[in-house]
């Protein structure tokens, strides 16, 4: 049957309304009240079926002869008076759906709706021919020209249609491979060229609404894009995704998928005299149970922060506290919050080694005279460390200005401010608590502990109390709660009262003092947790995150192509990189990474969701690219599988691996597994670096992995051998 054909028997009933769908073929039934012939409507001009329809031909001389002739679609019927009626349709649309009416009254007027994807059109005549052209302009038209038959086009079936519609896929296809082939040959003469030629301009970024990319910077990123995109399709090639891998894999790949690759894996316990690795500088302070030295790595000439506690005779508390203070650092991968290396435990001492801020406790800077802007910048990163710890279920319990620590100082050109990149210190009383559990234990130090600590029942909010004293004493220059003795000063934090009409205060904007009152609220169901200071109106207005994008155009291309370009490589491979990434420092190249991170992360709780990776990536890439890899690439940088992309994640995948990857690194890296010091690894000693019992799944990989680079296949390698293998890592 035709593609628009209906049969109707003998007696049947002809609707006064019906429709016929070219897509379809469905007829639509309203009103019932005619009765004709046997009528039939068909492609295959069957004359004993079709008494009342004409046959027409598709071979058309005269439209061959005059290809710009239009082919027409006809079909005819008899309605209630005996007479034809035909339906014509000038220029074959490719949907078509009309309604055909006779009056009640049987005059010969038919009324032909027509209805097609893009335009509506209703077309009146006098005559029994309508003709239904697709008009944009919608306008009614009367027709009074005969219409002949070497003008009509034959009804195709269905099954021809199909053959025709695959038949122009294909074709279709071949036509656009060539002109894709083409292009790219076109495509790549002119990066040659613009290689040649070309010098590349660095754009500066500061975005004032993080969300959005300004519009100068948006037209000169387009062209840039394009280009960047072409470099990616270039080098990257189509194969089965991990995402497929590990659903349709070796058994052995989903397995390794699970291992995990945190710091808790990196950091563990060390044996020996620190002082044969460290070379301690001067003393830095007092801490927590113990005191703070700078030191140098020896290997690595490194600085870093040694904290020395004594061990007390028969006091088991302090050991529990000490190795809990250990226990949350090894949990922690945030920008904000100071990283742990290693620690050693010895028979007198512990030692536990972190990184080094070079520019001193905040406490230093209480007389600096802020800007708002600069005290937005700088409570934006605390509120975003003390966010990702209340999340992680860890309370700080004191926190202060001697526990906020500045790494660096950043001028910021346009505006001529000092910005500060903290990090918050000092782990000795944090603990991990249960949401629906109140703690009792009264820990932290005058001026900031918050009144419910004193009376023995506090949750989180106790450390955003401590930051709201924080805040006020830098807006003020001294502390709300004041008195002369310890017992003075609980006496004021209890009752809660503190000057709230100081002109500093006052002279500052409705939103901080807003910000300062909400922390310092004595009922703690009314004071704002730390999620809800992170999204304070405060932040917007000065703009908390303006650090965070001030990086440039060209650094950015470099490590987006880096992490959209990002390989799979062995689990083993990847616990190498990161425990380099994480021990070794690279000041410049990890800034500008860490402003992308942060920059992508616009929750501010430096847990990079999938949707925040793409949004991110969309402002740099097209969509195309970005959809064609952002599973496996999340996939892969989720390397602990805890749903999102923490700081250091990020990092091993952008970072250039050739930078990284120095014979020094690699050598450090080498004596971390090598602990008999013997100058080879084994099987054994390659897991066991990073496991405490056997793990099949592991060993099997190492196995696997090393095979390439055991010339001499007895399942060991030395130093030659093992910086071969990771310099196999692109």
């Amino acid at each position: 049957m035709g593609i628009c054909g209906f049969r109707a028997r003998e007696e049947a009933v002809v609707p006064q309304n019906f429709t016929i769908s070219l897509e379809d073929k469905s007829i639509i039934n309203e009103k019932k009240d005619e009765k004709v012939q046997n009528t039939s409507i068909d492609n295959n001009g069957d004359k004993k079926n079709m008494k009342n329809v004409q046959n027409f031909s598709n071979s058309n001389e005269e439209t061959l002869k005059n290809p710009e002739k239009k082919q027409d679609l006809i079909f005819t019927f008899k309605n209630a008076s005996n007479e034809d009626s035909k339906i014509y349709i000038n220029k074959t649309p490719k949907s078509v759906k009309f309604n055909v009416s006779n009056n009640i009254d049987g005059s010969n007027n038919n009324l032909i709706k027509v209805n097609d994807n893009k335009n509506n059109s209703n077309v009146k005549s006098t005559s029994n021919i309508i003709d239904l052209n697709k008009n944009n302009n919608n306008q009614e038209k009367s027709i009074e020209k005969e219409i002949k038959p070497e003008n009509i086009l034959q009804f195709e079936s269905e099954e021809n249609i199909r053959e025709n519609q695959n038949k122009n896929k294909k074709e279709n296809k071949k036509e656009k491979k060539d002109e894709e082939k083409t292009e790219n040959d076109v495509d790549k003469t002119k990066e040659n060229y613009k290689r040649k030629k070309k010098t590349h301009k660095t754009i500066s970024i500061n975005f004032n609404n993080h969300s959005k990319i300004p519009e100068d910077l948006k037209n000169n990123n387009e062209q840039s894009i394009s280009n960047n995109d072409k470099n990616f399709k270039r080098r990257h090639k189509k194969s089965t995704t991990l995402v497929e891998k590990s659903r349709l894999g070796h058994n052995l790949f989903k397995e390794e998928l699970k291992l995990c690759v945190s710091n808790q894996t990196l950091i563990e316990e060390q044996t020996g005299d620190p002082s044969l690795r460290y070379k301690v500088l001067n003393k830095l302070g007092d801490g927590s149970y113990g005191t703070v030295y700078s030191a140098i790595n020896i290997l690595t000439g490194s600085k870093i922060a040694m904290k020395k506690i004594e061990k007390i005779k028969e006091n088991e508390i302090d050991d529990l506290q000490i190795k809990n203070e250990i226990d949350i650092l090894k949990k922690l991968d945030h920008p904000n919050i100071v990283k742990i290396y290693e620690f050693y435990d010895t028979k007198k001492n512990y030692f536990i080694i972190t990184e080094y801020c070079k520019h001193g406790e905040l406490y230093s800077y209480i007389k600096y005279s802020y800007t708002e802007t600069q005290l937005a910048v700088l409570f934006y990163q605390v509120f975003s460390g003390l966010c990702y710890l209340h999340d992680n279920h860890i309370l700080h319990r004191d926190l202060k200005l001697e526990n906020i620590m500045i790494s660096e100082i950043e001028k910021d050109l346009s505006s001529n401010y000092d910005f500060f990149w903290i990090k918050i210190i000092d782990f000795g009383t944090a603990k991990i608590f249960k949401k629906s559990k109140n703690e009792r234990t009264v820990v932290g130090s005058s001026y900031y502990i918050a009144p419910e600590v004193l009376k023995q029942k506090y949750n989180e909010k106790c450390d955003t109390w401590s930051v709201g004293v924080i805040l006020y004493m830098l807006i003020v220059g001294r502390a709300p709660f004041d008195g002369k003795t310890d017992e003075e000063i609980i006496e004021n934090i209890k009752k809660g009262k503190y000057n709230k009409k100081h002109p500093k205060l006052v002279n500052s904007s409705e939103e901080v003092q807003n910000l300062v009152f909400s922390l310092l609220e004595t009922n703690i169901k009314k004071r704002l947790s730390s999620k809800e200071a992170l999204n304070h109106p405060w932040f917007k207005k000065y703009n908390g995150r303006s650090l965070f994008s001030n990086f440039n155009s060209k650094d950015i291309n470099i490590y987006i192509d880096h992490l959209l370009t990002y390989k799979y490589q062995s689990k083993f491979q990847q616990l190498v990189l990161a425990f380099i990434v994480h021990n070794v420092p690279h000041s410049h190249e990890t800034k500008i990474i860490l402003k992308m991170f942060r920059y992508f992360n616009t929750s501010g709780d430096c847990k990079l969701t999938k949707k925040e990776l793409t949004t991110g990536l969309y402002q740099f890439r097209t969509h195309e690219v970005v959809d064609e890899v952002i599973d496996d690439i999340f996939l892969l940088l989720d390397g602990d599988n805890n749903g999102y992309i923490e700081y250091e994640e990020f990092l091993r995948a952008c970072m250039d691996k050739k930078r990284i990857l120095t014979n020094d690194a690699l050598l450090y890296a080498f004596r971390f597994l090598d602990k008999d010091e013997a100058g080879k690894l084994d099987v054994k000693k390659m897991m066991y670096a990073f496991v405490t019992k056997h793990n099949k799944v592991l060993e099997e990989i190492i196995i696997n992995t090393i095979k390439e680079v055991d010339h001499d296949k007895d399942g060991i390698i030395d130093f030659q051998g093992f910086k071969e293998l990771m310099l196999n890592i692109q």
